[in-house]
């Protein structure tokens, strides 16, 4: 059996460094002392390092095309298509291409593609995909940080202050035992919803009840959430749904359970869509902006590989809370 070639992340780990901190040191990039270059070096011919040759080639010239990879899991999911719609308008006005890379691509031994950087879409804490491209000698961007020690150009939004004001939302309007339908914690988005939710319980007092369905799951899974929850904690009287898709899900079962929504149960989303706004009463949701967080990956990607920003930088997406009739009861 073959042993697995040395990364860049196995390089910076054995200097004791950050992963950008090494690409640039391997590189002549930035501002890296000297001491740190050389203990670079050192620890790149201790293991064997070799960049591969896309990284090389920014060395020379720019293939002119960016990276950009989603899940499977994700690929039937509203907000994570308009994130990529969005990468390919900017991309366009950009004047790069963007080559799209799938799980299976680099699921085996294939050589990942000729690429100048790569866009990594909430990626997945359990994705092998994502683990390989972040160890790649190149310049990335995230939307939302990469669990893990991993240095990456980010984009991300302010999810606990949005959370923490749909929930504070449903408090003013007389909810004392909001439940949560929550995705995995196996990205950053996940893993900090849940923590602001079970941070939030604890402060008023509330004991959380917290139920999670896989990311990409179908509208039978939110349906089932929804009746474990009513069935386990009858006397809930809020739902704040994550999954994208999933208020809609959990008002039909709330219908269906005789409950009002709107009146003795409020429902709010994470993840706003066109449909919420017409649905009978509609749902208070977060505009998450996927468009725009689409585009500002992309920005930031062509200013890192055009040395117009540093490899680490973070860009702000702004999002807001649309409030809507179904919070407006009681």
């Amino acid at each position: 059996m073959s042993r697995r070639a040395a990364t860049i992340v196995d390089v910076a780990k054995r200097a004791g460094v950050a992963r950008t901190t090494a690409s640039d040191a391997l590189r002549g990039h930035g501002r890296v002392s000297e001491v740190t270059r050389v203990a670079v070096e050192q620890a790149a011919a201790e293991l064997g390092y070799r960049p591969n040759s896309a990284a090389r080639s920014l060395r020379a010239a720019t293939t002119g095309t960016i990276g950009l990879h989603l899940p499977e899991a994700m690929t039937r999911i509203d907000y994570y298509l308009q994130t990529v719609y969005g990468a390919l308008e900017q991309a366009g006005f950009d004047e790069v291409d963007v080559t799209v890379i799938t799980s299976r691509r680099l699921a085996g031994d294939q050589a990942p593609p000729s690429v100048d950087g790569v866009i990594l879409l909430d990626p997945l804490a359990d994705d092998p995909v994502a683990t390989r491209l972040l160890a790649l000698d190149l310049p990335i961007v995230t939307l939302e940080r990469a669990l893990g020690d991993a240095a990456t150009g980010v984009v991300s939004a302010d999810h606990e202050g949005a959370i923490r004001a749909l929930l504070d939302h449903l408090a003013a309007r007389g909810s004392t035992a909001p439940a949560f339908l929550a995705s995995p914690a196996v990205t950053d988005w996940g893993t900090r919803a849940q923590e602001v939710y079970r941070a939030w319980c604890g402060e008023h007092g509330i004991a959380p009840t917290l139920v999670e369905r896989p990311f990409g799951s179908d509208s039978a899974a939110y349906a089932e959430a929804a009746r474990e929850v009513l069935t386990a904690r009858p006397e809930t009287d809020a739902f704040l749904c994550g999954p994208d898709g999933s208020a809609i899900v959990v008002a039909d079962v709330l219908q269906d359970a005789g409950r009002v929504v709107g009146d003795d149960v409020l429902v709010a989303a994470m993840v706003d869509s066109p449909a919420l706004a017409y649905t009978d009463p509609p749902v208070t949701a977060v505009d998450l902006a996927p468009r725009a967080a689409g585009a500002l990956c992309v920005q930031l990607l062509v200013q890192i590989i055009r040395g117009e920003a540093e490899p680490n930088a973070s860009v702000p997406l702004p999002i807001e809370v649309r409030y809507r009739a179904s919070t407006l009861g009681r």
